[in-house]
């Protein structure tokens, strides 16, 4: 039958057998094509969701309502040059650590050094000194609200030219959209050593958003972030 089929003349139903296979195998590829297009969107809705936590240690100062997963360590470093009047520009790395010690609850580290810490320390910026933060997970984010979070820090005076033990208390919210994210902070500090002429309470409102740049998703991707802030006056 195999050799009747390949050269000889075709078996009776042959013909109808062979319309009958065309058919389901272009039905089947149909209902290939249809699955890998539901795949193919299912990805992208989930690349479009899925968006990194923002790292300390950044130029900006909104920060991120989402904590780190449970029992998750994440590392980062980096490099940071700023422009000062009258060529009075600094410089240096800044390491942070951060660690899923429950589920909900992130605790971390860092430091940071610059140049000239003594006149950094005259502006309130530290060189070598140790931030040690918890951020707990008040409410996970919902549709019908955003994710809470509470952060409290104390950084310690353990640098160069360092003035005093300052505390920070953070409330936090961060809104998932399909392709950005919007966050708002408020922060109370509570500076441990200040001049006559300045208050030792500060308070500042945040308000954030970042999106990651369209790309190939791979070992690495490039957020996009961005902040407005509002700060007491420090001033007496």
């Amino acid at each position: 039958e195999k050799s009747a089929r390949r050269g000889g003349s075709a078996p009776p139903g042959f013909g109808k057998s062979r319309s009958g296979t065309a058919f389901r195998r272009a039905r089947s590829m149909r209902a290939r094509v249809l699955a890998a297009a539901l795949l193919g969107l299912a990805a992208r809705t989930a690349a479009a969701q899925f968006l990194s936590d923002l790292e300390p240690d950044r130029p900006v100062s909104v920060e991120d309502a989402r904590p780190i997963s449970y029992r998750a360590l994440s590392g980062s470093a980096d490099w940071t040059y700023t422009l000062r009047k009258g060529s009075l520009n600094d410089y240096g790395p800044g390491f942070s650590l951060l660690y899923g010690a429950a589920r909900g609850l992130e605790t971390g580290a860092s430091i940071r050094y610059v140049t000239r810490p003594e006149r950094n320390a005259e502006r309130g910026i530290a060189s070598g000194d140790l931030l040690l933060h918890a951020l707990y997970q008040v409410a996970e984010e919902t549709a019908g609200r955003p994710e809470i979070a509470i952060r409290a820090a104390v950084q310690l005076p353990t640098g160069l030219a360092s003035k005093g033990t300052d505390l920070q208390l953070t409330a936090l919210a961060t809104r998932t959209f399909d392709s950005f994210r919007l966050h708002a902070n408020l922060r109370y500090t509570r500076l441990g050593a200040t001049n006559s002429a300045e208050h030792n309470d500060r308070f500042e409102g945040i308000l954030g958003a970042d999106c990651p740049l369209p790309g190939r998703r791979g070992l690495t991707d490039t957020l996009l972030i961005a902040d407005a802030v509002v700060r007491s006056n420090p001033v007496i």
